[in-house]
């Protein structure tokens, strides 16, 4: 179940944030809103021979910000009738990723914004620490997301690996909620019937009915998926993140930047 729903903020992105909230009204959890803004260290200023007063000030501004962004989270929720805590990370930049990574350990879910390389936003920074350090299911949500959270129909990348079968696991409370929910395998090896049957009797264990899909290789497995999600009209693709290098260089063997750059439904990623 997902009771506790971690949203990341930075002040700056605007879509994580009233998605966030009406998914945990439908979910009935509560919501923790978490601004990182890093502080610049003193040595820098002191190189720069910036006076102390203004570096003090500019911590203030920042510290300022971080608590604006979560305040702002905090009076929607309470608009809405969700429970809601806040907590701003002002630290030095080699740590603010590690508080983050701790902070979303005791939740059930983490939901931030695509980043945007034409607007970056400073939460942009954060999401392969989320996913890589800090062990729970990711949803990202396009920046350009108007709709609320739908559930009629989701698509799962799956390719029998670990990273694949942990997302599907964390997925299932939302899962549970689709009308329709499709297995997808980006291949030109034909899927043995028994691993379909096997599949759609697992979900179905879970009280989620699905069926199984194979796309076809000689296309790239990103934009597969993501015509795959447009031809269905999915509201939420569900994938496995790889890997220990980089983000970018690390899902569904090297997917991510088309994925990343064009995702156009909320992406739950795992690892």
């Amino acid at each position: 179940m997902i009771k506790d729903l971690t949203i990341v903020v930075d002040g700056v992105g605007r879509r994580a944030a009233p998605y966030g909230i009406t998914l945990a009204a439908m979910l009935e959890a509560t919501v923790s809103a978490v601004s990182v803004l890093p502080l610049v260290p003193f040595q820098t200023f002191a190189q720069s021979e910036i006076r102390y007063d203004l570096v003090v000030a500019a911590e203030q501004d920042a510290r300022e910000q971080a608590a604006a962004a979560v305040e702002a989270v905090a009076k929607a929720a309470r608009e809405a009738g969700i429970p809601c805590e806040t907590s701003a990370i002002c630290t030095s930049a080699p740590l603010a990723p590690l508080r983050l990574a701790g902070f979303v350990h005791l939740s059930d879910l983490a939901v931030i914004e695509q980043a945007d390389e034409a607007a970056p936003k400073p939460a942009d920074a954060y999401l392969d620490t989320l996913l890589f350090q800090g062990a729970r299911p990711v949803l990202m949500v396009p920046y350009n997301q108007l709709a609320p959270p739908r559930f009629s129909c989701a698509v799962v990348a799956w390719d029998g690996s670990a990273p694949a079968a942990r997302a599907l696991g964390d997925a299932l409370p939302l899962l549970r909620r689709m009308a329709r929910v499709e297995l997808v395998s980006v291949t030109d090896e034909p899927v043995p019937e028994a691993t379909r049957r096997r599949a759609i009797r697992h979900l179905a264990r879970h009280g989620i009915e699905a069926t199984v899909e194979v796309i076809p290789g000689g296309v790239p497995v990103g934009e597969a998926l993501l015509s795959h999600v447009s031809d269905r009209g999915a509201d939420l693709l569900v994938m496995g993140a790889y890997g220990h290098s980089r983000l970018r260089e690390a899902i569904l063997g090297g997917t991510s930047r088309t994925i990343l750059a064009s995702m156009t439904v909320p992406v739950l990623m795992s690892r």
